[in-house]
């Protein structure tokens, strides 16, 4: 076995970043018996007991002695299909006998007693943010998905081998998969837990294993492999080793399991699976926090950018990279996932997965507003169409909050591009930026300029738009711009141009982050008096001519003074609750 100096879930955790999607996981009986559930061999023997115990018979405790007893009595082994028939006449009787082992009464509830643990919780974790997509359970409840469902996720559920035909392609599982290779409980035909049931697999599911045990890394957590011939035997006959194992228990593996683990030359962790998997998840956080805060990267690949837009040929690889973030992000697994997290842990939920997009979407920010900055009409197409596509959302279930904050990475490109369109005044980009993308506004049932749905406080769910600014600010600043000043006067007027656009289509105007100067009652934007300088020439600005508000001069300084009068108001408001001009909702800076 592996012998590394670092702890066992950071390694993991390294993995789990570099291959996003690339480890499968394999849970046993140690998962779900954290929950408050039986093994499936402790239903099995409760089971066994009943029966005796209608025939008068009582069995005493020893592990193995309501399995002999039953043989020994019926001549056969006590498959659960056998064992409800003999407890229950009845489909509804056998089914609300299983139900009882799985399902929590209002006691067991309020304890926390077979619902998900922190394992699986964790695991939704991972799924949610696409390391992991891959989950094999030999456990019959529904602890798995449930959390995966507690996440808003909509996992494919497999639950006998037919269900395997037809099945989306385990690399696209992008919401997960959860296998029950032993069944389900609330499919009793498909349990299987006696000897004989788990000598052998059809022959779609060993297909299934070779593909898995070839192709993924594992982690294996709460299973002995003493009693799964059938499964060891899969994990034997495969002869590669693609990626590492993991193998979590708090005691010493079995012969059989150190064997496996000896022949994936894998790692073993002395650890139950609940805390394996939570430091795991943990450890992925801060390895994706510690990745955004650390500007190396993304320096390298504006450095790699330029060099591109600056060849003679085409730039391939920017191209390339563009096409592949933009694709990634689209396909996340939190733009789908819509959850209905309690109340009081939703500011918590929210911001987890609001720092999740900023580190997911950096790298087609900052490469957006390099191409629209140097770039040209044909460097454009390489991002322009995503702005769009990722705006386009479907409303789920779950809080407002989260469905809105599924539109993050098309907030974070729209302003990234269209800071960089306006520094570099490349005024048709910004007209188009501006008017070209559509979305629906889900309330309303209305299509409308995309810009006009992508402002920062509603999106993001922040009181104002300070954090994007933040956000782009190092992005910008040395690498896309000279310096700060020039970041925040570009910030200043793309975001004004887009509260016209958002003031146009009927959307409310939240608090933007501007700076503004005036007197008491008639405060204006910096960017407002920029604009009345810009369209002094009249409709020739280049702006209009590309289409913006339509070209039409009039509709645009009509509403200039609307969006003017509103934010007038607010500066007002704040300046009554407090001499520095700051509320919760953020900084002004009123010049006189």
């Amino acid at each position: 076995m592996a012998d590394q100096s670092t702890e066992p879930h950071v390694n993991l955790a390294l993995g789990l970043r570099a291959v996003p999607g690339g480890y499968a996981v394999l849970l046993g009986s140690g998962a779900s018996v954290s929950a408050g559930m039986l093994s499936a061999w402790g239903i099995q023997c409760d089971l066994i007991r009943q029966i005796a115990s209608v025939e008068g018979t009582s069995i005493p405790d020893g592990d193995d002695d309501p399995y002999d007893w039953y043989v020994e009595r019926f001549e056969r082994e006590p498959a659960y299909d056998s064992l409800l028939a003999d407890l229950s006449g009845t489909t509804g009787g056998r089914q609300a006998l299983l139900r009882s082992y799985f399902e929590p009464d209002e006691t067991e509830r309020e304890q926390g007693i077979k619902q998900p643990a922190d394992a699986h919780r964790a695991l939704a974790r991972l799924v949610a943010d696409g390391h992991i997509r891959v989950i094999i359970t030999l456990n019959f409840d529904h602890l798995v998905e449930d959390a995966l469902r507690e996440a808003g996720l909509r996992p494919t559920i497999i639950r006998r081998p037919s269900d395997l035909t037809g099945m989306i392609p385990l690399h696209a599982q992008r919401q997960g998969v959860v296998i029950h290779l032993h069944g389900d409980y609330l499919d009793p035909d498909s349990m299987r837990n006696t000897p004989e049931e788990l000598k052998e697999y059809e022959q779609e599911v060993d297909k299934l294993l070779n593909q898995v045990f070839d192709e993924y890394g594992l982690i294996i957590a709460g299973w002995s492999a003493k009693y799964d011939p059938a499964l060891v035997s899969a994990l034997k006959r495969c002869p590669t080793r693609r990626f590492d194992t993991y193998w979590a228990d708090p005691y010493p593996l079995s012969t059989t399991a150190t064997e496996l683990l000896e022949q994936r030359q894998g790692t073993y962790v002395p650890a139950d699976v609940d805390r394996f998997l939570t430091r795991t998840a943990d450890a992925v956080t801060a390895l994706t926090e510690r990745n955004r805060a650390n500007p190396h990267n993304i320096a390298t690949a504006i450095a790699t950018a330029k060099r591109e837009l600056r060849s003679d040929g085409p730039a391939i690889n920017l191209h390339d990279t563009l096409r592949r973030e933009a694709a990634r992000l689209a396909d996340h697994p939190l733009r789908t996932a819509t959850p209905d997290i309690p109340q009081p842990e939703l500011e918590a939920e929210h911001e987890r997965r609001l720092a999740a997009w900023e580190s997911e979407s950096e790298t087609l920010a900052a490469l957006a507003a390099v191409t629209a900055y140097w770039g040209t009409d044909t460097t454009d197409r390489y991002w322009f169409a995503d702005v769009e596509r990722l705006a386009t959302v479907t409303w789920g279930t779950g809080q407002r909050a989260l469905n809105d904050l599924r539109r993050a990475p098309a907030t974070l490109l729209l302003h990234s591009a269209g800071i960089a369109a306006v520094a570099a005044e490349r005024w048709p980009l910004a007209a188009r930026l501006l008017t070209g993308p559509r979305a629906e506004d889900i309330m309303r049932r209305t299509d409308m300029p995309a810009a006009a749905l992508l402002g920062p406080e509603t999106v993001l769910g922040l009181h104002t738009a300070a954090r994007v600014h933040g956000y782009l600010k190092p992005i910008f600043t040395g690498h896309v711009v000279a310096n700060e000043s020039a970041f925040t006067e570009a910030w200043e007027r793309f975001e004004y141009l887009r509260l016209l656009v958002q003031e146009d289509a009927g959307n409310y105007i939240s608090t933007p982050h501007l700076l503004v100067s005036g007197m008491r009652g008639d405060y204006r934007p910096l960017a407002s008096q920029w604009l009345d300088r810009e369209l002094a020439s009249g409709d020739q600005h280049p702006l209009l001519r590309a289409g913006f508000l339509g070209g039409d001069l009039e509709r645009v300084t009509t509403t200039q003074k609307v969006v003017d009068s509103r934010i007038s108001e607010w500066v007002d408001q704040i300046n009554r609750s407090t001499s520095k001009m700051i509320n919760r909702f953020g900084p002004f800076y009123p010049t006189r």
